[in-house]
């Protein structure tokens, strides 16, 4: 069944657009804020369990370009579930090594193949492949994401949710900027979501703190065709505690991101043929090829390739950051909205992958079952735990007696570069001789 957008009850007035003869649909049990991955792949899980999803996310369109490009073993585990992975594995380039470099040489090695039997690589593809291959089963499953709609105003508390919902009206000539609200309505969800990202809405509803748990760190990122194949490996290079990667791609391409100290010298001047490229709400200029060049040589001589075409570039600021809490009775965090982290081993979208299908079984719980609310609070309190291990609130790799000097010495910035939680990411301390202590 498909939902209606405009979902109203009780005194709220029908926006003058309806016709006399339309009728509101029932309100939504779940109203998920936030139409990225993670909120995507928590509207599909229960709207295939027959929860009323609704789904609303003020960008116009799925992401164009986005950071966010590797999923890990255990979210393709969870793909698989849905029937997704086999389908975004024929689109993705596959990864089943990672290597660390320093001063122009290979210090070690992961074997990603270890860590999954069904699965034993990692799934290189643009997130706007996964994020369109969600919405499509969503709309098998009788949802749909309200594009171009945001959440106004949340009011949490005292039984079910109460949310002001906006659809937003642009500019005929398809400027992203939104020129005014076209009509608003009201919808009292039982539970939110909230998949919103940094400016996460629905965190602040809760008013959960947001905590710096190191500072931020900007990268330079480039999306480049090369000569030749890129390979299987994705490279990582840590040099005095700044990191970089190298992503193969396939078919001639690669992506670059080298940490940087600030962006002075590598934006190109604006001109009128060409606009900023934006990821999320915010825009991002374009970088001086010659900057990857000089960047390459400097900490990357292994690179022999020869670059083409520079497909795109940008400047991303990533913050280190954790909600105060992931959730409290009606309302809950996944995702970005929750956590914010280093995004080498692409860990806060796979986490949160992770944290949708455990918050959309435990709705099902509590809506269909007559589960208790002790089953979020158990969700809440073991991601948050998690992360909290990942950004080293609970203790710090050790390393043993036979570990690689280099690895020893650099144990902490190769932690976030893992792809990889839990169980997951416990095999592949081991494998470079490191062990995850207070966790």
């Amino acid at each position: 069944m498909a939902f209606r957008s405009a979902s109203l009850t009780g005194a709220e007035p029908l926006p003058a657009s309806w016709a006399a003869d339309e009728t509101p649909d029932t309100e939504p049990e779940v109203l998920i804020v936030g139409a990225g991955p993670v909120g995507l792949f928590a509207a599909l899980l229960l709207a295939e369990r027959g929860i009323r999803v609704e789904i609303v996310d003020q960008e116009r369109r799925p992401a164009a370009r986005s950071y966010a490009l590797a999923l890990h073993a255990a979210s393709l585990r969870l793909l698989a579930q849905v029937g997704l992975a086999a389908d975004l594995l024929e689109q993705a380039q596959r990864v089943d090594s990672l290597g660390f470099y320093s001063g122009g040489e290979r210090r070690a090695a992961l074997d990603l193949a270890s860590l999954s039997t069904d699965f034993p690589c990692l799934a290189v593809l643009p997130q706007q492949v996964l994020e369109g291959a969600l919405e499509r089963r969503l709309e098998e499953a009788g949802g749909r994401v309200l594009w171009n709609h945001r959440v106004a105003g949340l009011h949490l508390g005292g039984g079910a949710a109460v949310a002001t919902i906006e659809r937003l009206e642009l500019l005929e000539r398809g400027d992203d900027a939104p020129v005014g609200v076209a009509e608003s309505w009201v919808v009292r969800p039982e539970h939110v979501l909230g998949a919103d990202g940094h400016h996460s809405i629905v965190r602040h509803a809760l008013q959960a703190s947001w905590i710096e748990i190191s500072p931020a760190e900007l990268f330079a990122v480039f999306e480049v065709s090369v000569d030749g194949d890129p390979g299987s490996e994705a490279r990582v290079i840590v040099d005095e505690g700044s990191a970089g990667v190298l992503w193969p791609l396939g078919m001639h391409r690669a992506r670059w991101s080298f940490q940087i100290d600030d962006w002075q010298g590598f934006e190109e001047p604006r001109t009128k043929s060409r606009r900023f490229p934006r990821v999320a709400d915010e825009p991002f200029p374009y970088l001086v090829r010659g900057r990857l060049e000089a960047l390459i040589a400097e900490r990357a001589p292994w690179f022999t390739m020869e670059m083409g075409e520079v497909l795109w570039s940008m400047a991303v600021r990533f913050e280190h950051r954790l909600a105060g809490r992931f959730g409290h009775e009606n309302a809950w965090l996944a995702g970005d909205a929750a956590h914010l982290a280093s995004p080498i081993g692409a860990q806060s979208m796979n986490l949160g992958l992770k944290e949708a299908w455990d918050l959309a079984r435990a709705l099902y719980g509590v809506l269909r079952e007559d589960a208790p609310l002790d089953v979020l609070e158990r969700c809440e309190a073991e991601h948050r735990n998690e992360w909290r291990r990942l950004l080293g609130a609970r203790g710090k790799p050790h390393a043993g007696p036979a570990t690689d000097p280099w690895v020893r010495k650099n144990a902490a910035h190769l932690l976030p570069c893992l792809p990889a939680s839990g169980a997951d990411l416990d095999h592949l301390l081991r494998q470079l001789g490191l062990e995850l202590t207070g966790g």
